[in-house]
């Protein structure tokens, strides 16, 4: 599989090795980014994370959908990123005034991030896929 198709397609199967390597590529890219911007531009941070995370979030879900797909399920189990994304683009950086204090929407925002967060984990992380082709293609290499 060519790194175009990796990051692009949603096509296909890959295996846990393959997801792990591209989750610790992505946090150090957004680690990365935030001390970056967080420098260089610490009035406009909080506006320049959203925009990045936006970039690099069809890379992310395509890669989460090769792994959904080598587990046997549809690419639908994606939903379950929708806490993440609204909690990674709501997160204030740089500026602590634009923090608010936690209301019930954000401690129960948190939950089911957490929650969803921890379920691709079990799923997409740690659980083998299925041996054999299924019905999105042949095993991983």
């Amino acid at each position: 599989m060519s790194i175009k198709e990796l990051l692009f397609s949603f096509e296909g199967r890959i295996g846990r090795k393959t997801f792990w390597m591209w989750n610790v590529v992505y946090y150090m890219f957004i680690a990365g980014f935030i001390v970056g911007i967080s420098t260089l531009f610490p009035n406009m941070a909080h506006l320049l994370l959203p925009i990045f995370l936006l970039i690099i979030l069809v890379p992310d879900l395509a890669i989460t959908a090769k792994r959904w797909h080598d587990r046997d399920k549809s690419s639908w189990w994606l939903l379950l990123n929708i806490p993440l994304l609204v909690g990674r683009m709501a997160a204030p950086i740089g500026d602590p005034s634009l923090a608010t204090e936690a209301g019930v929407i954000d401690m129960l925002s948190s939950i089911a991030a957490l929650a969803c967060g921890a379920y691709i984990l079990f799923e997409c992380g740690l659980m083998k896929g299925t041996s054999g082709p299924n019905k999105y293609g042949q095993p991983p290499q």
